[in-house]
């Protein structure tokens, strides 16, 4: 293991469900990025498609995964709406496998990286919540 290797998996290992799950939508960025990359260089050089496949197929195994594990009870319908929003993101990026389609790709990031950012938004409004009852004690003092 790598040193680069044990602080990822100490990172993961103390991250919050919050946490993690911006950490998916992060390697689903740049694993689409490194794809559009591959695409935009020349898809006639086999490594070159070998990594674009490679990186498409794991942004959306992502998002297949970030699909399955929304608690679908608890979140009503916000969790059924992301549920269409990964359904069609994931039909999206295979459709940009076929065709090397790096405006579709880039439209995929565009949608990650706003769904990433209402996570990080719900994060803080978490994280300021439970900081308020230890304000209102401290200001009463």
């Amino acid at each position: 293991m790598t040193y680069v290797d044990a602080y990822l998996q100490s990172k993961v290992m103390g991250a919050d469900a919050l946490e993690l799950i911006t950490m998916l939508y992060d390697k689903a960025i740049v694993s689409l990025n490194i794809a559009k990359d591959a695409i935009i260089k020349g898809v006639d050089d086999p490594e070159l498609v070998k990594k674009k496949v490679t990186e498409l197929s794991r942004a959306t195994d992502i998002v297949y995964y970030l699909n399955d594990i929304l608690d679908r009870q608890r979140g009503g319908q916000i969790a059924e709406n992301l549920s269409t929003i990964y359904n069609i993101l994931a039909e999206e990026l295979v459709r940009a496998n076929l065709f090397n389609d790096v405006e579709t790709i880039s439209k995929c990031i565009e949608i990650l990286e706003n769904l990433k950012s209402a996570w990080e938004d719900v994060k803080k409004q978490i994280r300021e919540n439970q900081n308020e009852p230890t304000k209102a004690v401290a200001g009463s003092i």
